[in-house]
C-alpha cells in the first residue's frame, strides 16, 4: 500500500480573511483600545470651540480672548508633547498613555468650575498639553503592534477617533448648549476619567520597546544624546521634511476644526445648535477619508504620496466649499469632503513619521516631528484667524491659513523619500 500522502494544505487567506488572521487578538485589542481612549480625549478637547460662543456672551469677552487662550494651550502643548515623547521612550508606552489621558480627562472636566478667564484658561491649557502628549504615544504603540502589512490599516484607522471625537462633541454640543448653557457639555469629561484608566490598564507594553528597555543600553542615554539623534545627518531630512509639512498641513487643520462653528454662525448665519448639528453629520463624513486613504496608502501607492494627493484635494475642496457654498446641505457636504481628505492626509502621515525612526528614538521623533508641529500650527492658527477675518471676511481668512498651507505642505512632503508600505519598521528605521 502506497504511503499515505499528505493532505494539501488550504489556500493562504486573502482579503478580508487574510486582514482578519493577522490582527485578531492583541493587535485589535491594542488597536480598540488606543482608539476608544484617543475618540474620548479629542472629544473632551473639541467641546472648547463648541462652547466659545457662550463663553464670550458670558465673560464679555471678544473672539480674540477665547483664541488667545486656544494659542497658549497649543504653546504648552508644544513643549509638553516633545518632553511626554521622550520620558515614553524612557519609561514606557503604556504607563505615559495611561496617565496623560486620564489627567487630560480632569482637566476638561474642570472647565465647567471656572469662575473666571484665569481659571479657564488654565484648565484649558492643562487638558491640551496632556492630551496632545497622548496622540503621539498611541502612534507608536499601533506602529510597533500591528503587522507589517496592516500596519498603515490600523495606524490609519486610529486617525478616525479625532474626526469621531469632534463629531461626537457636536453631539454634545447641540444636546446641552440651548438648554443649559456651555457649562453643562463639560460635565461628561469626568466621566472619562475612570473609562480611560480601565482601558488604559488592560494595554500591554510593547515587545520593541520591552526589547530595547531591558537590552539597549542606548535607551538609558542622557538626554542631550536622545534628542540629538533625530536631527543627526541619518535621520536630519526626515525630521525637518516631516516637521515642516506637518506644520503647513495642520495650521489648515487646526483652524478648521476650531473656527468653522464660529464661522457658521457668524458667516452663514446659523444658530449655535445648528452648527453644531451640521457639523456632527460633516465629521461623520471625514471620518470616512480614513478608511479609503489608509488601503490607498498601504496596498495601491505609499504613504508619502497618499500625503500629499490628500493634501492638494482637501485645499481644493476647502477653497470651493467657502467661496461657493451657501445653503446647509452645500455647506455639510463641503466640508465633510474637503475635511475628509486633509484629515486623510494625517491618517497616511501619522504613522509614516514614526516608522521612519528606530523604536529607541520613535516616540521622541513622533512627538518633536509630528505632534509639536500639530501644536504649533495650531499655536499660530487662533492669533492668525481673528485678525484676517477683522481685515478680510472669513473666506479670505481660511483661505490663507487652510487652502495655500494645504498646497505648499504638499510640495514639502514631495521632498520625503518615496518608503515602501507594508515592510517591516526595522527595514524604515535604519
Amino acid at each position: 500500500r502506497p504511503a499515505a500522502m499528505a493532505e494539501p494544505s488550504a489556500p493562504p487567506a486573502t482579503g478580508l480573511a487574510a486582514f482578519w488572521q493577522a490582527v485578531r487578538g492583541h493587535p485589535l485589542k491594542t488597536f480598540l483600545i488606543c482608539l476608544i481612549c484617543l475618540m474620548l480625549s479629542a472629544t473632551d478637547q473639541a467641546l472648547y470651540s463648541y462652547a466659545m460662543p457662550g463663553i464670550t456672551r458670558e465673560f464679555n469677552v471678544g473672539l480674540d480672548a477665547v483664541s488667545a487662550i486656544l494659542s497658549a494651550s497649543f504653546l504648552a502643548a508644544s513643549v509638553a508633547v516633545v518632553v511626554f515623547g521622550t520620558l515614553t521612550d524612557y519609561i514606557g508606552r503604556k504607563r505615559m498613555f495611561i496617565i496623560l489621558t486620564a489627567a487630560s480627562a480632569l482637566a476638561v472636566g474642570l472647565h465647567a468650575l471656572a469662575t473666571s478667564v484665569g481659571w479657564l484658561a488654565l484648565f484649558r491649557i492643562l487638558g491640551f498639553a496632556l492630551a496632545a502628549g497622548a496622540f503621539p504615544i498611541s502612534a507608536t504603540i499601533i506602529v510597533e503592534v500591528a503587522p507589517a502589512r496592516y500596519r498603515g490599516i490600523l495606524s490609519g484607522w486610529l486617525q478616525m477617533s479625532y474626526p469621531m471625537g469632534f463629531a461626537f462633541a457636536a453631539f454634545i454640543a447641540s444636546q446641552f448648549l440651548e438648554g443649559y448653557g456651555w457649562r453643562a457639555t463639560f460635565y461628561p469629561a469626568f466621566a472619562v476619567v475612570p473609562i480611560v484608566i480601565l482601558l488604559g490598564l488592560m494595554l500591554k507594553e510593547t515587545e520593541r520597546f520591552a526589547r530595547v528597555d531591558a537590552t539597549g543600553p542606548e535607551a538609558k542615554r542622557g538626554l542631550r544624546e536622545h534628542l540629538s539623534e533625530i536631527v543627526s545627518p541619518a535621520y536630519r531630512s526626515r525630521a525637518v521634511i516631516s516637521f515642516f509639512g506637518t506644520f503647513a498641513s495642520n495650521l489648515a487643520i487646526g483652524g478648521a476644526s476650531f473656527f468653522l462653528p464660529t464661522f457658521l454662525v457668524q458667516d452663514r448665519g446659523l444658530s449655535e445648535a445648528a452648527a453644531a448639528s451640521l457639523l456632527v453629520l460633516s465629521w461623520g463624513i471625514a471620518a470616512l477619508g480614513y478608511i479609503g486613504a489608509s488601503y490607498i496608502g498601504e496596498f495601491v501607492t505609499t504613504r508619502r504620496n497618499t500625503v500629499i494627493g490628500a493634501q492638494w484635494l482637501g485645499a481644493a475642496g476647502l477653497a470651493a466649499t467657502i467661496w461657493l457654498a451657501e445653503s446647509p446641505t452645500a455647506l455639510m457636504l463641503g466640508f465633510g469632503l474637503s475635511t475628509m481628505f486633509f484629515f486623510s492626509s494625517e491618517c497616511c502621515r501619522m504613522p509614516l513619521t514614526p516608522e521612519i525612526f528606530p523604536t529607541r528614538i520613535r516616540t521622541t521623533a513622533a512627538a518633536a516631528c509630528g505632534s509639536a508641529a500639530v501644536t504649533s500650527a495650531t499655536f499660530v492658527a487662533p492669533l492668525l484667524i481673528p485678525q484676517l477675518v477683522d481685515r478680510f471676511g472669513w473666506s479670505w481668512a481660511f483661505t490663507l491659513t487652510g487652502v495655500v498651507p494645504l498646497a505648499i505642505a504638499g510640495l514639502i512632503f514631495s521632498r520625503l523619500e518615496n518608503f515602501k508600505s507594508g515592510v517591516e519598521i526595522e527595514d524604515l528605521s535604519r
